[in-house]
C-alpha cells in the first residue's frame, strides 16, 4: 500500500466513478483501477461492490476508507509539520473574521505576534457570509474567528475553542416605528415589514429553512454592516448582532422588538477556527495557545 493509491481510493469512493476519479487526478482510468487492484490484492478482500453503475464501498470497504482517510490527514499533517520545521516561524500568518465579529478580539493577537515574531507578516481579512470558515477549509488563511454552530463541522474538518459570546437582537429603526404608529408586537405585524435579511451564507446552509422568518418583502444584503445602515434608515427589520447595534439602540435610532414566543435574543458563541488537517506555524499555534 503507498499514499498514492490510498488517495486515489479515497477520490473514487466519493465520485462514485473510475472514469471522473482519473479525469480529477489527471490520471488514466487503467491507472486508477490497478491501484485500486492492488489495495484490494494487498487487502485481501473486495473494496467496492462493481456490479452497479455506480461504484459502491463493500462494508470492509468503507472501514478500510474511514482509516485511509485518516492515513492520508496524518501524512498532511506530517508534511506541515516538515514545512515548519524547515523553514521555522511563518512567513504570512493570515488571521479572518467574520464581519458579524468585534474585530477587536485580534488586537491582542496581534500584540503578541509584533513582539514575538516581527520576521512574520500578518494579514487580516474580514469575510462576510461565512467565506471565513471556507477559507480555513481551503487552506487560504490560518485562524477565523466567526460564530458557531455545531452544524459547521459538517462542511470541514475543524478544531475550535470559545473566544467570546455572540448574542443577535431584532431591531428595528425608531422611525419606521413611528410610521407604522407602534412597536410591532405580534408576527403579524412583521408581516407588513420589510425584512433586511442575509444572503444565503457561503458554506451552503439554506438561512430561510433555518430561520423560518416571517416578512413577505425581503431586502438581501450580503455584509452586516450594510444591514445595520440599511436598519438605521428605516428599511425595514432584522436580526443583527447585539454588539453592532448597541450604541443605535442606546441612542434610540433602532428599538428592540420583543414578540413572545418569536426569536428575540438568541446566545451563540464565538469560537476560534483553525483546520484540523493542517500544522500551525509557530506564530498561529502561540495565538492559538493564547486564546485556549
Amino acid at each position: 500500500m503507498n499514499l498514492s493509491h490510498l488517495k486515489m481510493l479515497i477520490t473514487v469512493a466519493e465520485l462514485g466513478s473510475l472514469q471522473k476519479s482519473a479525469d480529477h487526478l489527471s490520471r488514466t482510468q487503467s491507472a486508477v483501477s490497478m491501484a485500486l487492484k492492488k489495495l484490494e490484492d494487498s487487502a485481501g478482500f473486495a473494496l467496492f461492490n462493481r456490479s452497479g453503475y455506480r461504484l459502491q464501498l463493500t462494508e470492509q470497504g468503507q472501514h478500510f476508507l474511514r482509516q485511509a482517510e485518516e492515513v492520508v490527514r496524518q501524512q498532511e499533517r506530517l508534511q506541515s509539520l516538515t514545512e515548519q520545521l524547515k523553514y521555522g516561524a511563518e512567513p504570512l500568518l493570515t488571521l479572518c473574521y467574520d464581519h458579524t465579529c468585534d474585530s477587536k478580539l485580534w488586537l491582542p493577537s496581534i500584540e503578541h505576534i509584533q513582539q514575538h515574531y516581527p520576521a512574520t507578516e500578518v494579514h487580516i481579512d474580514g469575510e462576510s457570509q461565512m467565506r471565513a470558515l471556507k477559507r480555513i477549509d481551503n487552506g487560504s488563511a490560518d485562524l477565523a474567528l466567526c460564530p458557531w454552530l455545531p452544524l459547521f463541522r459538517q462542511y470541514g474538518d475543524f478544531e475550535t475553542l470559545p473566544v467570546a459570546p455572540f448574542e443577535l437582537t431584532v431591531a428595528i429603526a425608531s422611525s419606521l416605528v413611528d410610521d407604522f404608529e407602534r412597536i410591532p408586537s405580534s408576527r403579524q405585524d412583521l408581516l407588513e415589514l420589510p425584512m433586511l435579511v442575509p444572503q444565503n451564507l457561503e458554506i451552503g446552509i439554506n438561512l430561510d429553512a433555518v430561520l423560518r422568518l416571517p416578512s413577505q418583502q425581503r431586502i438581501r444584503v450580503n455584509e452586516v454592516n450594510t444591514q445595520f445602515e440599511l436598519l438605521k434608515a428605516g428599511f425595514g427589520w432584522g436580526i443583527i448582532p447585539k454588539h453592532i447595534a448597541h450604541n443605535a439602540i442606546k441612542q434610540g435610532k433602532l428599538v428592540e422588538i420583543t414578540i413572545p414566543g418569536f426569536i428575540q435574543q438568541v446566545s451563540l458563541e464565538i469560537h476560534l477556527v483553525r483546520s484540523a488537517n493542517r500544522t500551525l506555524g509557530p506564530a498561529a499555534n502561540a495565538i492559538w495557545e493564547s486564546f485556549a
